[in-house]
């Protein structure tokens, strides 16, 4: 009998299906924050898939699991795209199938985390959902996510915010869901959070975008429209950039979140300064 196991991840229903998968993803930790019971399946992967890979041409290549493997991002002459890990491990996505993908078995526990995370990413695009990488804090019922290369501070940011700012928490640490509304950007919690494990089922409004980078001083403006575009981008799916199909979806889903959110460049030193210009910037533009 096949296992299966419905996920409600960014408001979007999953389905996972598999013989021998499923109870290891499961079992993964913060996956069963998210399981559910109920609502129609909109995303389906099966995993334990039988899947042969045609000839390719190479999108992207990428260290995954802390460069312990590889990944390989492929599409086929019939725009059928494939994930690569290792040898004969393959995860299919195919556009025509909307909201379908299928996975081989794979060897390692975090790689199934980490194909999931990769085909929910290319499905749910198409229902105005993307994880983005960000550590992301809620106070007063709204959230600010907070992007950056790694190692520019975001997770220090946010804890500073914790620590100086009254009534704020975590709701992600790495790969909340954004999620694109004709009334304004929401950001979801998710099974994935790095090595935080802040796996909230949880959703609120976006208050603002925060892009930082390291600065001798503090100083903060927000960004006119390119320039949004050009902070938010990077922060989302790195190798959906590299195929005109997936990029186009990308240039859309930025463009309708920028249209709806407020996008700032916080340049700034690890300290408590900071956190407090960031809050006081944004609660009290949005008050005005």
């Amino acid at each position: 009998m096949m296992n299966s196991a419905l996920l409600d991840i960014g408001g979007l229903t999953l389905c996972l299906e598999g013989d021998g998968s499923v109870p290891v993803v499961m079992a993964l930790p913060g996956m069963s924050t998210f399981a559910c019971t109920d609502g129609e399946p909109v995303l389906h992967l099966a995993l334990d898939a039988d899947i042969e890979k045609p000839e390719c041409r190479l999108l992207h290549c990428f260290d995954i699991l802390e460069g312990s493997s590889e990944c390989r991002f492929m599409a086929d002459a019939e725009g059928t795209y494939y994930y690569c890990f290792d040898e004969g491990e393959l995860l299919r996505i195919d556009p025509r199938r909307k909201g379908c993908a299928e996975c081989t078995a794979l060897d390692l526990p975090e790689k199934l985390r980490f194909a999931i995370w990769l085909a929910y990413s290319m499905m749910a695009v198409d229902y105005g959902r993307l994880p983005i990488h960000s550590s992301t804090v809620v106070h007063d019922g709204r959230a600010v996510l907070c992007l950056g290369e790694s190692g520019t501070g975001k997770s220090t940011h946010t804890r500073l915010w914790l620590n100086n700012i009254p009534q704020c928490h975590l709701l992600n640490d790495d790969s909340p869901i954004l999620a694109a509304m004709p009334e304004g950007a929401m950001v979801y919690g998710s099974p994935w959070s790095g090595k935080t494990h802040y796996y909230l089922q949880e959703r609120y409004p976006v208050a603002a975008l925060l892009r930082l980078e390291q600065r001798p001083h503090n100083v903060i403006h927000r960004l006119p429209t390119l320039e949004a575009f050009g902070a938010v981008q990077p922060s989302l799916p790195p190798s959906m950039a590299h195929d005109e199909h997936t990029l186009d979806a990308l240039v859309s889903f930025a463009s309708r979140i920028i249209t709806t959110t407020p996008v700032y460049r916080l340049g700034c030193l690890p300290d408590t300064d900071a956190a407090r210009l960031s809050h006081s910037t944004i609660y009290d533009c949005d008050e005005h």
